[in-house]
């Protein structure tokens, strides 16, 4: 605290000697200013603050890392309920413990069937196709087949099917481009037509799907329309599989993300007519 002293007490050079004191007042106010300031200033931004800043930043980025984490393992887990055929449970565990025995069955089905082609390398090309027909193999070519099951009249008949007398049994087989809607275009086609499926066989290769499916139909009158029916029906399948935008921007977008499963056919035996 300045005390001010008085005109008196400054003598005959008061006026100069009176700014003086002035001048020196207001520096030293002024320095006492700053250094506050920059007391605040520090006192601010301290090391411990800084490093806790830092450490709340860092546990963010943490938490935010671990939500995206356990989103794709979730992601991961719903296309493994889609993909397998048997999910009873649909637990974390149960899950990958029917992936890993669903790997294994198709690795082993994958050998044998590598080994049986080896031995039929020396056979002629009849005997070859009838190899690719028995071990379900997609051609490269659209194929869409129907036939009669428990038909004697008819000359495509499977004479093995007698567990299927007194029904009207149909037998559609079909082979063109793979895409994961499939699967719910051929049950939306199907119950149009009102067929019930008994059975399935199913195999993908390279991008490929090849679809044998037992169907049991409703008589309605002439056979022959169920067939023509039925034909339609499976035809806006395979045809929209083929131009479907997917496939049409392919070589933009990519191919299709869903895994292609290599390997031997997949049976079902299917229930209230439900893949």
């Amino acid at each position: 605290m300045y005390q001010f002293p008085s005109f008196y007490e400054l003598g005959n050079t008061c006026s100069d000697s009176y700014n003086n004191f002035l001048h020196e007042i207001i520096n030293s106010s002024s320095n006492e200013m700053f250094n506050n300031i920059n007391n605040l200033e520090s006192s601010s931004v301290s090391p411990r603050s800084m490093a806790e800043a830092k450490a709340i930043a860092a546990n963010k980025s943490h938490s935010e890392a671990e939500r995206r984490r356990r989103k794709r393992i979730n992601g991961h887990l719903a296309t493994l309920r889609n993909l397998l055929p048997n999910t009873i449970k649909t637990d974390k565990a149960s899950l990958l413990a029917e992936a890993v025995r669903c790997v294994r069955e198709l690795k082993q089905t994958t050998s044998e069937l590598g080994a049986t082609t080896t031995m039929s390398e020396n056979d002629d090309d009849d005997d070859h196709t009838t190899l690719m027909t028995k071990l379900m193999f997609p051609s490269e070519s659209d194929e869409l087949n129907l036939s009669y099951c428990n038909d004697s009249n008819n000359n495509n008949t499977d004479n093995n099917n007698s567990e299927y007398d007194g029904a009207i049994i149909i037998k559609a087989s079909m082979c063109c481009e793979d895409r994961p809607e499939i699967m719910m275009e051929l049950r939306r086609a199907l119950s149009t037509v009102e067929g019930k499926i008994v059975r399935a066989e199913m195999s993908t290769v390279g991008g490929r799907i090849k679809c044998i499916l037992w169907l049991e139909m409703l008589e309605n009158g002439c056979k022959e329309g169920l067939l023509v029916q039925l034909r339609r029906a499976l035809k806006v399948v395979m045809d929209k599989a083929n131009f479907g935008p997917q496939n049409m921007g392919q070589d933009l977008l990519g191919n299709n993300k869903r895994p292609r499963l290599v390997g031997g056919p997949m049976n079902y035996v299917c229930k209230n007519g439900q893949l």
